[in-house]
């Protein structure tokens, strides 16, 4: 479905028609009015010449996008690595969590044992202990 909306720019009203909703088509329209309005104000040519503020506030706003563009694909970079990070993190701490386990197995298999020769070393003290008597 397809959205109108009225807007301004420059002063000068269009309308826009548009798959997007019509608070995203006015704040694209709002940005671009902000824009004209930045490059009116510093350049005195541009006030006489409505083509070459309309130049202009184009580049600048293709400066923004390209900008915001290389920004992204940073972000992009550091997301990747630090996902790469993640998982070497995530894999070692599967491989401690693993150690930990083998080592209270091993824990469980040495307190068994000293029971079982605790077990062995107090029958043979009870023994010797009724032979004295």
């Amino acid at each position: 479905m397809k959205n109108r909306v009225k807007i301004s720019i420059d002063g000068k009203s269009f309308t826009l028609v548009g798959e997007e909703t019509e608070e995203h088509m006015r704040q694209v329209a709002e940005y671009i009015d902000q824009k004209m309005m930045e490059i009116r104000q510093k350049a005195v040519a541009v006030t006489l010449d409505s083509s070459l503020a309309y130049v202009l506030t184009s580049i600048n706003v293709a400066d923004d996008y390209f900008k915001e563009k290389a920004y992204t694909a940073e972000l992009e970079g550091r997301l990747t690595g630090m996902t790469a990070r993640a998982q070497e993190l995530a894999k070692r701490l599967e491989e401690a969590e693993k150690a930990v386990e083998a080592a209270e197995a091993k824990l469980d298999e040495y307190a068994l044992a000293m029971e079982d020769g605790m077990g062995v070393q107090l029958q043979m003290t009870s023994a010797k202990t009724k032979k004295g008597k």
